[in-house]
């Protein structure tokens, strides 16, 4: 199937900003988290860990703010915060099930590639009918913990390609933080980025991509 002017065998979702409208709970937890720690949440931070991986993230507020709790207590506490909204309240953007669905009936493998860790990434692909059992066929989800490195490099991206069977100059990722771009054509990938309001709107993003779209209904 072609996507723009590329043949394209796979296709490699971000979840956070780029299918789902999720940006504010982060903007939420990073508000409430610091707060709890009596600090106010600036833009520069959120800008930052909003590029990260989810444990680079933990670690650079452990650091910036001196923080006693560990690591893996930061990351608990996150995740505790952000889990029942993701199970129930966080849904798609316009267009992106049908643009998703259209891919799957072309012969298109698909799959998902997230800093979210799997409790808290499956429950939302579940509600919003892009696993196994709605879609069905297995769209397989990459998370952040089963890579050492964040988006800056290719690694989630190799390993999410080679469970599909798809390599990657076939494979196009779709993802909102400028940071992704040099992972992705690091490993070889195409790329179109989409816009998010929270992570790329104040920047040059849509300069940077080859193929960019501020709506997946653009695709339709």
């Amino acid at each position: 199937m072609k996507i723009f002017d590329k043949e394209i065998k796979g296709a490699i979702f971000d979840l956070d900003g780029t299918i789902l409208d999720s940006s504010w709970v982060w903007l939420k937890v990073d508000e409430y988290f610091l707060a709890e720690n009596g600090i106010d949440v600036t833009p520069d931070y959120t800008e930052a860990v909003h590029q990260m991986h989810f444990n680079e993230a933990a670690l650079y507020t452990k650091t910036r703010y001196g923080l006693n709790q560990s690591v893996e207590q930061i990351k608990e506490r996150w995740i505790e915060m952000v889990s029942r909204e993701y199970a129930n309240n966080i849904r798609l953007k316009d267009g992106a099930y049908r643009f998703i669905t259209r891919l799957i009936d072309n012969g298109v493998r698909v799959c998902f590639a997230t800093t979210l860790f799997k409790k808290v990434a499956l429950p939302c692909l579940v509600n919003n009918r892009l696993d196994i059992k709605s879609l069905g066929v297995e769209c397989p989800l990459t998370t952040a913990d089963e890579v050492e490195r964040g988006k800056g490099f290719p690694d989630i991206y190799l390993l999410a390609a080679s469970k599909i069977g798809v390599e990657p100059q076939y494979c196009m990722v779709f993802e909102d933080i400028p940071l992704a771009i040099q992972g992705a054509k690091s490993g070889g990938f195409e790329f179109c980025g989409v816009y998010d309001e929270s992570s790329n709107s104040n920047t040059k993003f849509a300069d940077m991509c080859r193929y960019y779209i501020k709506s997946f209904e653009e695709l339709l």
